[in-house]
């Protein structure tokens, strides 16, 4: 009986040995697999694919008409003594400027929206809802607000006395492009503000009481606990706005189209053009060794902006 009743112990854990690794593994994580194979085939389809085609015609040229013909490295050479390209990136870098308006007071109203302030979340919807509304109806709405013919701005300044003769807003290179860049600002510092509140109620209430207990108000909350406590949060926003306004078409589309004289091409609008037409024609393989070339950019800024922000994360 107790040889039996041993024998009749072992023999599930000898069964469960003798089942298929494989399929012990799929017992375990199976659906786990099977709930991310939807967003994986996703991801081959709209980004590996589209990036393993831009690469290709790197080295053809294609007007999506006519065959493609190989072209070997005449692209690139071409991009070398491209000035409009070269151009387009001094605009992205300066548009990219807009950060020092737009983080500043994204800042600043959510420490006010932090604070116990009535119908604070009926501010926080009027805030963000700029960055909920389409980019391009945004941009609609602005272009009519500038017309110099019956524009409301032009109308305000003309009703008070500021001017004597409405402002061509858009037909100016450095008008346009100073709307473009506040426009654009105006739209996104919703959606930071809604982060950077995050991080601040994120932060310990007793930190904040222990701080009052020595003393600490106003600026010195924030300047020692508030930002160096929200330190990984800013990193992160600050990444995605920088990275956000280096590959940003802005509002130009619909506002100029690159123009007047290309003095609001931005880069990627410029790699727009190429794809689906500008002054010079729709060429895919120009687009693609322009689209690729400040793809590779891109990548060299942002591991070089993680490496110059490690510090900014106090848990490190």
């Amino acid at each position: 009986m107790t040889d039996l009743s041993v024998k009749s112990d072992i023999t599930p854990a000898v069964s469960v040995r003798a089942l298929n690794p494989f399929r012990l593994f799929w017992r375990k994580y199976g659906a786990a697999y099977l709930m991310l194979l939807i967003p994986v085939c996703f991801f081959v389809l709209f980004s590996l694919y589209p990036i393993a085609w831009a690469v290709k015609y790197v080295f053809y040229y294609y007007d999506g008409v006519r065959p493609e013909r190989f072209t070997g490295l005449a692209n690139f050479r071409r991009l070398m003594d491209d000035q409009i390209y070269w151009s387009s990136l001094w605009k992205q870098a300066l548009f990219s400027l807009k950060i020092i308006l737009e983080l500043p007071l994204a800042f600043m109203l959510a420490l006010l929206l932090s604070s116990q302030l009535r119908g604070k979340n009926a501010f926080r919807a009027m805030f963000v809802m700029p960055y909920i509304l389409p980019a391009s109806t945004m941009a609609l709405v602005v272009y009519i607000l500038l017309n110099p013919y019956n524009g409301g701005l032009n109308q305000l300044l003309l009703a008070l006395n500021l001017i004597d003769q409405p402002i061509a807003f858009l037909s100016g290179g450095w008008t346009a492009f100073v709307s473009g860049m506040v426009l654009d600002a105006w739209q996104n510092f919703g959606i930071n503000m809604l982060l950077l509140l995050v991080g601040l109620t994120s932060i310990p209430k007793d930190v904040y009481e222990s701080a009052d207990i020595d003393g600490a108000t106003g600026w010195t909350r924030v300047r020692y606990i508030s930002l160096p406590m929200m330190g990984r949060i800013l990193q992160m926003i600050l990444f995605l706005s920088i990275l956000g306004t280096l590959k940003s078409m802005g509002p130009f589309l619909v506002l100029t189209d690159g123009g007047p004289n290309n003095a609001t091409e931005l880069t990627f609008l410029y790699i727009f053009h190429q794809f689906f037409g500008g002054d010079a024609g729709t060429n895919y393989g120009y687009g693609a060794t322009v689209a690729v070339f400040t793809a590779l950019i891109l990548v060299v800024i942002s591991i070089g902006y993680f490496k110059l922000t490690k510090k900014m994360d106090y848990h490190n």
